[in-house]
């Protein structure tokens, strides 16, 4: 099975720099046109079955790379990060770095890394087991992208921490 992984198109919270966990926006103007982008990508890759986060920047974006031509499967596992206390603030807070770049710290009222990959692993687990599928669409976020490629490839923390997929982009995987 083929995965085709993407964080999220652009939002003004992005563009801004600003932590959107579990807050629910749109796209921006930005975020539509990667979104539209995106579908001319992955137009010949022969998706048969896409699943999306819940909130609303990941299901337009995937409504869009996928042209509407596919239902979407929504899995409050594949949802961002929860930033808690720090949700609508700048990413750039000193005092975030300590969540940020630790495993296994939590912001406060929100969770770890090590949370994240807690539901974002047996999601993967299950889609591994699914012989329906040939080609799946994962519409994601950038937290919950960066624990899917831990799921792919041994990363050092450095290499963990240095990742970042960039907004609008896929990355492929192979069960």
């Amino acid at each position: 099975m083929k995965l085709y992984v993407v964080r999220h198109a652009s939002t003004e919270s992005s563009e801004k720099k600003i932590y959107c966990g579990r807050t629910d926006i749109p796209l921006s103007e930005t975020g539509r046109r990667e979104a539209e982008a995106l579908a001319e990508k992955l137009s010949g890759c022969g998706i048969t079955l896409a699943f999306s986060s819940p909130l609303l920047r990941a299901r337009e974006t995937a409504s869009i790379a996928t042209k509407g031509k596919l239902p979407l499967v929504l899995d409050e596992r594949l949802a961002e990060r929860n930033f808690g206390a720090f949700e609508k603030t700048s990413v750039a807070r000193e005092d975030g770095k300590r969540c940020r770049y630790n495993f296994a710290v939590h912001y406060p009222q929100g969770e770890s890394y090590l949370q994240v990959a807690a539901r974002v692993y047996p999601f993967l687990d299950e889609l591994k087991l699914r012989t329906d599928a040939e080609r799946v669409l994962i519409v994601s976020h950038g937290s919950a992208c960066r624990v899917i490629r831990t799921y792919f490839r041994d990363m050092t923390d450095e290499e963990f921490y240095a990742y970042s997929q960039p907004n609008g982009s896929v990355e492929e995987y192979e069960f």
